[in-house]
């Protein structure tokens, strides 16, 4: 019996397209697969700062601060570790000082509350 060998698996999605393809689920609104994406981002890159902010936000809106607040407090810690000129991978280059300054203003925000 001949067996036909199983093709490799094919690699995972970049996070980039991962992050792409939660915003499409977000433009469409569906809340609950855009989180699904960007838990499953979050796990599997844990440095890409833009899933982080984009998750955090969306929870966020959802009215769950509790679940933001440790996002918020990763993604400053990331982007603090980084040149701040450095750019960060996304669906747009940013330079780490905008996920800084981002996971800041959340979280100094928070503070005044």
């Amino acid at each position: 019996v001949l067996v036909s060998p199983t093709p490799p698996p094919s690699p995972p999605p970049s996070p980039a397209r991962m992050h792409l393809q939660a915003l499409e689920r977000i433009e469409e609104g569906n809340v609950a697969g855009a989180t699904a994406v960007l838990e499953l981002l979050v796990k599997q890159a844990p440095d890409y700062l833009p899933g982080l902010l984009e998750l955090a936000l969306l929870r966020e809106r959802a009215g769950s601060r509790d679940a933001a607040f440790p996002l918020m407090r990763a993604l400053r810690t990331r982007a603090g570790q980084l040149p701040p000129d450095a750019l960060v991978d996304g669906p747009e280059a940013l330079p780490a000082r905008f996920y800084l300054a981002s996971a800041d203003a959340y979280l100094n925000l928070g503070a005044l509350e």
